[in-house]
């Protein structure tokens, strides 16, 4: 029987080739290859050396370490995450795969937090910054569990590169999402829901003008 006064072990997963330490021992299986497969393929395939690189929603820390790792440490990733626990998941992921050199953490949300997400990563307790807020770069990962059209709306700069994931439950549909692509000049090269029957959708898209 494990103590419950006793530190839980931590374990170390493997979702999509990124380490990330964990202390869920739940769950029977570590490694996951296909963890956000959509966004880390085309992280993979198109961010490039001495990128700039901007993460809203951190998450698990997979696509700020995939991103770090194609900037070939030459480049910078900025990852905003209003939820103290999971920025500090992040923060373990980013050390444990050691590309913190290139990784710049910002305890904030970017637009509003949806209650679906605070129930799922913990309470918002960051900043609450304007789309205006997010720096110029080359790529731009959204994942914001909801704000992804605010995100969209208030965008100023033009990355060459977005990935969205889509949650039109949360607000927003697949069609006001593809309309403010259009809008700001993006094509979209792949849209592939997360499961067969699943609203939930990564979007990449380039800009094409």
């Amino acid at each position: 029987m494990i103590d419950a006064t006793e530190e839980a072990t931590v374990r170390t997963r493997v979702l999509n080739g990124v380490a990330v330490p964990s202390t869920d021992l739940e769950e029977g299986v570590d490694t996951y290859p296909t963890h956000e497969e959509t966004v880390v393929a085309a992280l993979r395939r198109h961010v490039r050396r001495g990128d700039r690189v901007v993460v809203v929603g951190g998450g698990w820390g997979t696509s700020t370490v995939v991103a770090a790792r194609m900037t070939h440490f030459e480049g910078e990733v900025t990852t905003f995450e209003p939820a103290s626990e999971m920025l500090e998941i992040v923060r373990r992921t980013v050390e444990v795969n050691r590309v913190a050199d290139v990784v710049t953490l910002e305890h904030a949300a970017i637009g509003s937090v949806s209650d679906s997400s605070e129930r799922i990563f913990g309470r918002a307790d960051g900043d609450v910054r304007p789309p205006s807020a997010i720096p110029d770069c080359d790529v731009l990962d959204v994942d914001c569990e909801g704000a992804e059209l605010d995100v969209l709306r208030g965008l100023e700069c033009r990355p060459r590169l977005l990935t969205v994931e889509a949650h039109p439950h949360l607000g927003g549909s697949h069609d006001e999402i593809e309309a403010e692509f259009d809008r700001l000049g993006y094509e979209i090269a792949h849209r592939e829901p997360i499961a067969s029957d699943d609203d939930i959708v990564n979007y990449v898209a380039r800009r094409d003008r």
